[in-house]
């Protein structure tokens, strides 16, 4: 089975599944990025690869023709944020064709009464509801607003990224830490709606109520020296650390010595990689419920703890939870890498897709249980509190 993959760029959140896809289907299998990666990514630490499968169609007129060729002739495409040109031709086809996608309406719940925003939904998803379309959502708030345009009805599969996960010892992670000062870890673009200044309140707060502990902030943006004048004026600079930008493999060690990771975008954060990273290297997630990633990852109080988007008291009430209980802290993060070691994992997303393609094609019943692939549904908004 030859299938194709379109990107916009290749970074390392897509490797660990691209790797998979490439072990089961070998040359089967092409990764193509139709445009180069962003120098605000490469700054931020992200990794550029070469692999044998990336087939870059943006660097000449030749490898564009080869992808256009790909997006015909493969058994099945998955198309991300790549030019929709790539599978017109197959779409019209009716060949069977895969969509991932983030939520559309991101920027606030009443975007999605925009007309011209909903007229440009319509074309690029709606109009495909009849043709052997099928979307991969990557974000559990994208079958909301599918739905309110009426597209892919009961084509919507749960999707996402899947980062690496390594066969660890999750215990022997836990025990290295376990005995140290409460160490909370924030990783992002230091940007507005990735709201940093709730990891800062948080510290405030925390000192406040006189506890012991330390939140580092890893990543660079335009809300950088904002940050370090609250910080100075504050009072926090023993406890609230800017680290700037530091490699991928760096931050993964960060997370295996932090207890907490805490994760505070609004609904603008269409999935939320980090979360995949902190689950699977024994940093108990503390997490806004407005990420796309959360309410497919996080069973709250299982393997997690999610607050009100924007709540500060809500944000300091989660995090004093694993402060007040370590035992606590650590039975969540052992549930945490059993959930991403075993259900949404790279090998069991590029498993549990080629199943569905091979249910779809010979018009089987799809029944996927849970996890990636499975049946895609509306999230209510107030998932977190029912959870």
């Amino acid at each position: 089975m030859k299938l194709t993959i379109f990107s916009n760029f290749f970074n390392h959140h897509q490797k660990p599944l691209a790797d998979e896809f490439y072990r089961l289907l070998g040359d089967d299998f092409t990764f193509v990025a139709t445009s180069p990666m962003p120098e605000t990514f490469i700054k931020a630490g992200y990794g550029q690869f070469q692999v044998s499968y990336l087939l870059c169609a943006y660097e000449s007129s030749e490898k564009k023709e080869k992808a256009l060729e790909l997006g015909l002739d493969s058994d099945v495409v998955i198309l991300g944020a790549a030019p929709s040109a790539y599978v017109a031709e197959r779409i019209e086809q009716n060949k069977i064709t895969f969509r991932y996608a983030e939520r559309m309406f991101k920027k606030s719940k009443w975007q999605k009464f925009n007309p011209r925003a909903i007229w440009h939904q319509y074309k690029k998803h709606t109009v495909l509801k009849n043709k052997n379309c099928h979307m991969l959502c990557s974000s559990a708030f994208t079958a909301n607003d599918l739905t309110w345009i009426k597209a892919y009805p009961n084509k919507m599969y749960k999707w996402g990224y899947f980062t690496k996960v390594e066969n660890h010892s999750i215990e022997q992670i836990l025990e290295g830490k376990r005995n140290n000062k409460f160490t909370i870890l924030y990783v992002a673009r230091l940007i507005d709606w990735k709201h940093p200044e709730i990891a800062v309140k948080l510290g405030k707060t925390l000192k406040e109520k006189g506890y012991d502990f330390m939140i580092n902030i890893v990543g660079s943006g335009e809300m950088q020296d904002e940050l370090r004048t609250q910080i100075n004026t504050l009072g926090l600079t023993d406890e609230v650390i800017l680290k700037g930008n530091i490699p991928n493999d760096e931050v993964l060690e960060l997370m295996k010595t932090s207890h907490a990771y805490f994760f505070s975008s609004d609904r603008n954060e269409g999935w939320g990689a980090v979360a995949n990273e902190a689950m699977a290297n024994g940093c108990t997630l503390v997490a806004s419920h407005m990420i796309g990633s959360v309410p497919f990852l996080v069973r709250p109080n299982i393997n997690g703890l999610v607050f009100e988007s924007g709540n500060n008291e809500d944000a300091f009430l989660k995090m004093s939870q694993l402060l007040d209980n370590r035992d606590f802290c650590e039975q969540l993060a052992t549930n945490a890498y059993s959930t991403i070691s075993e259900v949404w994992s790279p090998n069991q997303a590029a498993h549990n897709f080629l199943q569905l393609h091979k249910k779809l094609s010979s018009k089987l019943t799809v029944d996927m249980g849970d996890g990636p692939c499975s049946r895609a549904i509306p999230t209510p908004s107030d998932w977190h509190k029912t959870a």
